[in-house]
């Protein structure tokens, strides 16, 4: 993982699917104070079934975190008569991360976005299992899973899916963004420097602003989007675990519609699910009214590099 903790979440490559027998290794809860068991434990049939030929089943789905090129954890589901099973149509669930990436949100971000995929593509309900004394049940309870069924160590956990988060109140809805998507945003950013913050800036500014988005680097944040009714992006933000708001635009012609504060109320609920206690970002001119408005404060006023120009923006923060 990078210093300030960037990540992406992505599908998993066909040839990295061997990493989930370690993933599976990890994902085995250990109690404080008790040895852990031998890695050939995954071998055995009632584990085995989580991973054995993945990718090759209608259902298999797995997603990673991947941290500067590093697969840190994964998220996976297939039918199968596992722990957490429930019926031949709802698929069990698995998460891991290796232990230098935990505690950071980088799980709870594998979880939303593997809802989300599940909930776009169908799927009714998703299950899983997971020992009382681990602490990842409470995760899942916020993440709005239900107990079904219980025994003396274990709960068996199952989540109604929706079709994507929505907000009845302005019709738009959200979804996390994926590689694939990366260009679109990259042009709808673009459009919105050029065609908005130009009201603020000068000609050239905007323009080495808006080249910034060919550097790869600044691609490595998990952006959302906001959708209209129709599924068309109108706009984008992105957030770390830590409560770093890295990015929030509006389409150039889907200002004053409300997107803006529909995606920085998605942003706050997500950084409140990831137990941050206040939110700071680096605010442009054009977005700062906005930002105060909304209870943010400007600590300082600042020089950003663009790409080749300095440009003036505001460091801003918001305790939640």
């Amino acid at each position: 993982m990078s210093n300030d903790g960037t990540y992406i979440i992505r599908p998993i490559r066909r040839d990295e699917t061997g990493l989930l027998k370690a993933f599976l290794y990890e994902a085995i809860f250990v109690p404080d104070g008790v040895e852990p068991p031998p890695r050939s434990v995954v071998d055995l049939p009632e584990l085995a079934l989580y991973v054995a030929g993945f990718g090759e089943r209608r259902d298999d789905r797995c997603l990673v975190a991947d941290c500067d090129g590093n697969v840190a954890g994964a998220v996976w589901v297939r039918v199968m008569n596992d722990y957490g099973h429930i019926d031949d149509e709802t698929p069990s669930l698995a998460i891991a991360l290796y232990k230098p990436y935990r505690n950071r949100g980088i799980g709870t971000r594998l979880m939303t976005e593997m809802l989300a995929l599940l909930s776009r593509e169908g799927y009714r309900r998703v299950s899983l299992s997971v020992q009382k004394a681990n602490y990842a049940a409470g995760m899942y309870l916020k993440l709005g899973f239900r107990i079904v069924k219980e025994t003396e160590e274990e709960f068996v956990m199952v989540k109604d899916m929706e079709k994507e988060m929505s907000n009845s109140d302005t019709g738009y809805r959200t979804r996390p963004l994926t590689a694939d998507d990366i260009p679109a945003m990259q042009r709808l950013v673009k459009e919105t420097i050029l065609g908005v913050n130009a009201r603020d800036y000068t000609r050239e500014e905007v323009a080495d602003w808006a080249s910034c988005l060919d550097n790869e680097a600044r691609q490595r944040h998990g952006f959302i989007a906001a959708l209209d009714e129709t599924g068309q992006m109108v706009g984008i933000a992105s957030m770390n675990a830590e409560g770093y708001l890295h990015s929030l635009f509006v389409h150039k012609d889907w200002q004053g519609r409300g997107v803006a504060s529909f995606l920085l109320d998605e942003v706050e609920r997500k950084a409140r699910e990831y137990g941050a206690k206040e939110i700071y970002c680096e605010v442009s001119l054009t977005a700062r009214p906005f930002f105060e408005k909304r209870g943010y404060v400007v600590e300082k006023t600042q020089k950003q590099r663009a790409n080749r120009l300095l440009l003036t923006n505001f460091a801003m923060r918001k305790r939640l």
